[in-house]
């Protein structure tokens, strides 16, 4: 007995066997790290992606098992020559568009038009696109046409930058306010919700279970970050009701930044990703960058020659945190740092969470030797020639700071990675991380042009420094992977001739 059933009531696939054995089909292995005084080893978990936990026998000794609806795709792969006529239907209806639209959409590109219109061939998708893409521009269009359709559409984005700027798109391109007067269009950030008040409480959070439940639309930005939180799945455990759910991003598989599919089944990548997948399936739309001239450039420096690293550095304690903090303060580096500001204008300089490093650069190195755009969780903060430190109102008013050539240098935590449009920027010096969430994100603040110069430190000696190297050879792979389709030049630079 095999039956796959989809209960719209409770926004959710069910099937139901016979078979014991067909749970393994459910299951895969993720090698993840695991730190072990203060080392870390790889270790192997096993996740399942159905959601009922350990009890999945009903009344009659059959096995059930509950899926979100993101998995649709994959049951069809997978079990396709045990489904009946009925129930392959079902699955396939819930994946695909009965009808779609195939008129071009005024106010998009070619090739957005292309990808949209594919896009709404189906009724469950992830978009993945390129920084420049103009994926706010698409969201908005497409929050439009469901509205203009009578249909109820919820906009979802991690944090209020990113809602910001989709109000502010739908506002200026049709007048639309969000939340619209009707009730029709509404907004959430998954950051923070569970702290909500009207979210703490049970009276008012069954008001908006049963409003949540009425959407028919999703579109969620950004969606690596909403998924992965405990308030995002808690948001999308509850919008059972949408019958159209569309997930875009940068770099949704932020490890990696690969296109997610099943082609390899429950691979390690769709398992690293799994809540994604869960509510928003594979990718249906993956675009990387071609039109780009991407300048890989190396600085070959001494400046790293002389530092040591005394054993108490990888005994106890951060270490990644010890050994980047020793270079990145060293003065030989604050030294060449200097150097690279004046070559290149505008410098973007990305450090993800170490504000520490950023802070002692300004206050020992930088101030009153350059205007520093300062970009964290506190704002934006600039610096003057004269060293006067003051907090702009607004990403807005810092975009005119940037465009009246009033900026020299722009350090960045994690703030400024994403959702962060500032005019002009072409060069970034990538110090730090490896991840694509974190790689792809912060160098697309410079890639909104053709030509994009991608900045890394390296040793004349080539000697290998610990964590640093081995990371700097991982950036370099995963930009390379990226850009692939892009004209890219590698050069190297020493020191002596900046």
């Amino acid at each position: 007995m095999f039956e796959v059933s989809v209960n719209k009531d409770v926004g959710r696939i069910i099937l139901r066997t016979d078979d014991s054995s067909v749970k393994y089909m459910f299951e895969s292995i993720v090698w993840e790290k695991l730190y072990v005084k203060g080392k870390s080893i790889n270790v192997p978990k096993n996740y399942k992606i159905y959601d009922n936990g350990n009890d999945i026998r009903d009344e009659n000794g059959n096995y059930v098992f509950i899926f979100n609806y993101g998995w649709a795709s994959y049951l069809l792969r997978v079990f396709k020559g045990y489904l009946s006529v009925s129930d392959y239907d079902a699955l396939v209806r819930l994946l695909m568009s009965d009808t779609y639209r195939t008129i071009p959409f005024q106010g998009l590109r070619d090739y957005q038009n292309e990808d949209v219109l594919h896009l709404l061939r189906y009724n469950i998708g992830l978009f993945s696109c390129f920084t420049s893409y103009g994926k706010t521009q698409l969201i908005a269009v497409l929050a439009q046409y469901f509205y203009s359709l009578g249909k109820r559409v919820i906009l979802i984005t991690p944090g209020k930058k990113a809602c910001d700027e989709l109000k502010k798109r739908l506002k200026s391109l049709y007048g639309i306010e969000t939340p619209s007067e009707d009730g029709r269009i509404g907004s959430v950030i998954t950051s923070g919700l569970l702290n909500r008040k009207d979210v703490r409480d049970p009276q008012s959070l069954a008001l908006l279970e049963k409003d949540w439940a009425t959407y028919d639309v999703i579109l969620c930005d950004e969606v690596e970050y909403c998924v992965n939180s405990e308030s995002g799945q808690f948001l999308f455990d509850r919008l059972i009701g949408a019958e159209k759910r569309y997930a875009f991003s940068g770099t949704a598989d932020k490890q990696g930044g690969e296109m997610i599919g099943f082609k390899d089944g429950l691979d390690e990548n769709v398992m690293r990703n799994r809540n994604l997948v869960k509510y928003f399936g594979p990718s249906i739309i993956y675009r990387l960058p071609t039109t780009m001239n991407v300048n890989m450039i190396k600085i070959k420096t001494s400046a790293f020659a002389g530092i040591k690293f005394p054993e108490s550095d990888f005994n106890e304690g951060n270490i990644y945190l010890k050994v980047i903090t020793r270079l990145f303060t060293s003065p030989e580096f604050c030294n060449l740092l200097i150097k690279i500001i004046k070559r290149y204008p505008k410098l973007y300089t990305p450090v993800n969470n170490l504000q520490n490093i950023i802070n002692y650069w300004i206050d020992n190195w930088l101030i009153g030797k350059f205007r520093i755009l300062l970009i964290c969780a506190e704002g934006y903060i600039y610096y003057d020639l004269d060293g006067t430190r003051k907090k702009l109102k607004d990403l807005s008013e810092a975009c005119d700071y940037v465009r009246d050539g009033k900026v020299d240098f722009i350090p960045s935590t994690s703030a400024g990675f994403r959702a962060l449009d500032l005019p002009g920027l072409q060069s970034v010096l990538v110090l730090t991380g490896k991840l694509a969430g974190v790689v792809i994100q912060s160098i697309g603040r410079c890639g909104r042009g053709t030509d994009m110069n991608i900045i890394g430190i390296d040793t004349i000696s080539g000697r290998k420094i610990p964590i640093y190297s081995k990371g700097m050879a991982e950036r370099d792979e995963l930009i390379k992977g990226y850009y692939t389709y892009c004209n890219i030049v590698e050069s190297e630079i020493y020191e002596t001739s900046l």
